[in-house]
């Protein structure tokens, strides 16, 4: 019988043992690398930014399509490069200056060679390019501004119509002048059409009284004196029977229907273009 006292020595396996590392064999462990970052997804385009790409690709289909058309371009561009329809020249004539022949030099400017004039239809204000010769143009003379290439001596183009706001004080100063120029060489004419044929244009107002300094009185005397020689015969005799410059009077009051261009009746569009 054994001694349940007595010691019992159970051999249990035992774990195989660890290996010391040696130093020379250590190596350090690699750290950690923490977290891996998730791609963010990409924005949409905004519909700005869709409409540009879309045009970029269209701009560069039409730009292959330029470049590899057939002799230089796509059907729109051979078109314009292998006699085509040309494009319509620009007019040369402004369409206030349409039947006009001739126009009358207001002022010369010599530096720039342009010349603002008045057209004789219409009294209207155009600019004119001329030669450069260094002759001057003086205030009045006639200048052709017709369809007719040959007949122009003077004037190169017409750059277009001329407004009396941005005219220089010089030509303001002028105008008037040239106008009452131009009344006078058509002296007869106006006396005809105006002076010998005027008549009451309502019941209190007469025609005369369309004239500048001529009131119901002067009318009367004007309406009398006619009556007495019947027509008038020169501008000279009307001049003497009225006591008055029958030119001057009609140039100032074509002169205010110029700068106001709502005062009617216009005498301007009675009485012009002169008829020769």
């Amino acid at each position: 019988m054994t001694d349940p006292r007595r010691k019992r020595h159970i051999n249990a396996p035992s774990a195989p043992k660890k290996k010391e590392a040696s130093p020379d064999s250590y190596k350090m462990s690699r750290p950690a690398e923490g977290r891996k970052e998730v791609p963010k997804p990409k924005p949409e385009p905004s519909r700005s930014e869709g409409r540009q790409q879309q045009g970029n690709r269209s701009g560069g289909q039409r730009t292959g399509r330029n470049q590899g058309g057939r002799q230089g371009g796509d059907r729109r561009g051979g078109r314009n490069q292998q006699g085509g329809r040309p494009r319509p020249a620009k007019p040369e004539r402004p369409k206030a200056l349409t039947g006009e022949d001739w126009a009358r030099v207001i002022e010369h400017d010599t530096k720039e060679d342009v010349v603002t004039a008045m057209s004789e239809k219409t009294l209207g204000f155009c600019r004119l390019k001329v030669k450069s010769d260094g002759q001057l143009l003086i205030p009045s003379q006639r200048l052709y501004i017709g369809l007719d290439g040959a007949q122009r001596k003077e004037v190169v183009s017409i750059l277009g119509m001329a407004r009396r706001d941005r005219m220089s004080n010089m030509a303001k100063m002028d105008m008037p002048l040239v106008v009452q120029m131009f009344v006078e060489e058509h002296a007869s004419y106006f006396v005809d059409e105006f002076y010998n044929k005027a008549g009451p244009i309502s019941l209190k107002v007469h025609g005369f009284e369309l004239l500048p300094d001529v009131g119901k009185k002067k009318a009367a005397q004007m309406v009398e004196a006619r009556n007495s020689v019947g027509v008038f015969a020169s501008v000279e005799e009307l001049n003497t029977a009225c006591n008055i410059d029958a030119a001057e009077l009609l140039a100032r009051r074509f002169v205010s229907e110029l700068e106001d261009p709502a005062m009617a009746p216009r005498l301007t569009e009675l009485l012009l273009p002169v008829e020769a």
